[in-house]
């Protein structure tokens, strides 16, 4: 899982009611969240209260199907934030069609990113044109039950490809603690490559301290990967 963090939180307030563009690929529907829906709130509490999910995001475990529905209110329903559905639901059961399993979001790169880069002038000279408003940066989950399946890679893959195709983003950072090693090797396989490491990030919504891999693809990257992959 990507780190999320505080920091956006008011932006991607200042965002609700945008519109959100439903993205497909073989298996997934990412849409947008659905506001004032019970059942869209009990599925995302039901992923989201597993402590095992928002820790390694930078979040508290839900503790309420309330405060699920808030968070979908307040925080999820903005522009550029995904549910992760699976179509026709999931074979062991455990989601039915179109129930929310986790999400993913293109959100402003965060101070997690921007101050590692630029406090050491050989990484701003060359990332530093990378940290405005022509790039943007991950933050996603998906719920336990469906770890190890390649959900996670295939949502990525779309957004990422919604990013530099749609959007025209230069380029598109991911974070993750050095303690969650599953979700770099998810960046990996998208192409996404370490440019730094920050130690000691406080993370205020779990009060915790984590060291950061920081890592990055531009549209040239990205690009250039498709093109490989169609030799």
């Amino acid at each position: 899982m990507a780190t999320e963090n505080a920091g956006t939180l008011e932006t991607r307030r200042q965002a609700k009611g945008a519109t959100v563009n439903n993205l497909e690929t073989e298996r997934l529907l990412l849409r947008p969240w659905k506001v004032d829906d019970t059942a869209e709130a009990a599925s995302l509490f039901r992923y989201a209260s597993d402590p095992e999910i928002g820790i390694k995001c930078g979040w508290p475990p839900h503790t309420r199907i309330e405060g699920s529905m808030n968070d979908i209110r307040n925080i999820l329903a903005v522009e550029n934030n995904w549910a992760i559905t699976i179509k026709g639901g999931n074979i062991a059961g455990q989601a039915a069609d179109g129930d929310p399993v986790g999400s993913i979001a293109l959100k402003p790169v965060s101070h997690y990113t921007i101050d590692p880069i630029t406090a050491n002038p050989e990484l701003s000279k060359q990332y530093g044109k990378y940290l405005g408003d022509n790039a943007l940066e991950l933050g996603y989950w998906i719920g336990r039950p469906f770890w190890g399946k390649g959900y996670m890679p295939e949502a990525l893959r779309a957004v990422l490809d919604y990013a530099f195709n749609s959007l025209h983003m230069d380029a598109v950072w991911g974070g993750h603690y050095r303690e969650n090693p599953q979700s770099g090797r998810v960046m990996a396989k998208c192409g996404l490559h370490i440019v730094t490491e920050s130690e000691h990030d406080y993370f205020p919504l779990i009060d915790r301290y984590f060291d950061h891999v920081i890592r990055i693809i531009t549209a040239n990257e990205w690009r250039d990967r498709q093109t490989d992959r169609h030799i």
